[in-house]
């Protein structure tokens, strides 16, 4: 059997398939469907939004569900907005009969096949970038993650993440995008911002490039601090704790992205450790002193990490020594 193009899915079929009525060969057709693009997903979605609500309704009343999607079919493309926003009302509203409506149960474990997350990762030393279902582009440094759902009953689109992160954010003011991390939540409409969890530095640090954000505790109800661009946000994980600052290098941030280094009076402790993340190489302390030491340069990826350290040893402050894969730090 031919897989169904666009014009032969009918709204019919869909209520079918997420009610558990096809034959397995035509529920595989339209899970293929299904992920062949973003239309169709949307489109599936519409769908169950509309068995859902009629599942709510008819705990005290009877729905005629064919007439609903008929309906459907009418107003989804020249009023889909309008019914969007009433779906939402009204699912909320129906909440507190879910547990009584059996063919719900049926409906919701359905759906949960649908929110299949998009999960991102990248080891030591790589790099990647991904575009996400929504349209977002995403940058991903070494040893970050970051995964992403589409649920059928929010309208929020959602991500989290460790590591470190560049997005530029595909603009639908319907739908917020969130980017949570280390207890942060920051929310944005469109826009392009850098976002790094650290967790050996227990922060958070958001620097906003174009566009606008707010950025809150998790779960917390109201979004406390604005960003501006050219603005970064520190926010410590074990206090809560938030810091703005100005900051007229906001460009400097995204500079991994191309494999470039820039180090501006850093401690020699955050050096070693970006360039063990990067590296994928353990470098060790054989005096602590040297910890505090700062140093500043310009390096790029293809450098090599022997290459950045002789650069900086010109400095006299210290030698370095090769054992086996790991490199030694000793102070002058």
């Amino acid at each position: 059997m031919e897989p169904y193009q666009m014009s032969e899915m009918t709204e019919e079929r869909l209520a079918a398939y997420l009610r558990g009525e096809l034959e397995a060969a035509e529920a595989a057709e339209i899970e293929a469907w299904y992920d062949a693009s973003p239309a169709n997903r949307k489109m599936l979605g519409e769908v169950y939004y509309i068995l859902y609500l009629n599942d709510r309704l008819r705990a005290s009343e009877e729905v005629d569900v064919e007439r609903s999607l008929r309906a459907l079919k009418s107003r989804m493309h020249p009023r889909r907005g309008i019914v969007r926003r009433w779906v939402w009302r009204s699912a909320a509203a129906a909440a507190a009969v879910l547990l009584v409506a059996g063919a719900a149960v049926k409906t919701v474990s359905l759906a949960e096949r649908l929110e299949r997350p998009v999960v991102v990762y990248t080891d030591l030393g790589e790099r990647s970038q991904v575009e996400l279902p929504d349209g977002t582009k995403v940058w991903l440094n070494s040893s970050s993650r970051v995964e992403y759902r589409t649920p059928l009953f929010s309208h929020e689109r959602r991500v989290t993440m460790t590591g470190e992160a560049y997005f530029e954010v595909e603009h639908d003011p319907a739908s917020p995008f969130i980017v949570s991390s280390g207890g942060l939540d920051v929310k944005v409409l469109g826009t392009k911002f850098n976002i790094r969890n650290d967790n050996a530095r227990h922060c958070v640090t958001t620097v906003l490039l174009e566009g606008a954000v707010a950025a809150s505790v998790s779960g917390s109800e109201d979004y406390s601090v604005r960003l501006r661009p050219s603005q970064m946000l520190v926010f410590d994980t074990r206090t809560k704790y938030m810091q703005l600052h100005n900051c007229e290098a906001a460009g400097n941030s995204i500079d991994w992205i191309e494999g470039h280094f820039r180090f501006e009076q850093n401690t020699f402790e955050e050096i070693v450790a970006e360039l063990e993340r990067y590296y994928n190489v353990k470098v060790r302390f054989m005096d602590d002193s040297l910890r505090k030491e700062r140093f500043s340069g310009d390096f790029h990826l293809e450098d090599g990490i022997y290459h950045i350290m002789s650069v900086l040893q010109l400095t006299y402050k210290f030698h370095y020594k090769v054992n086996s894969e790991d490199i030694e730090l000793y102070a002058n």
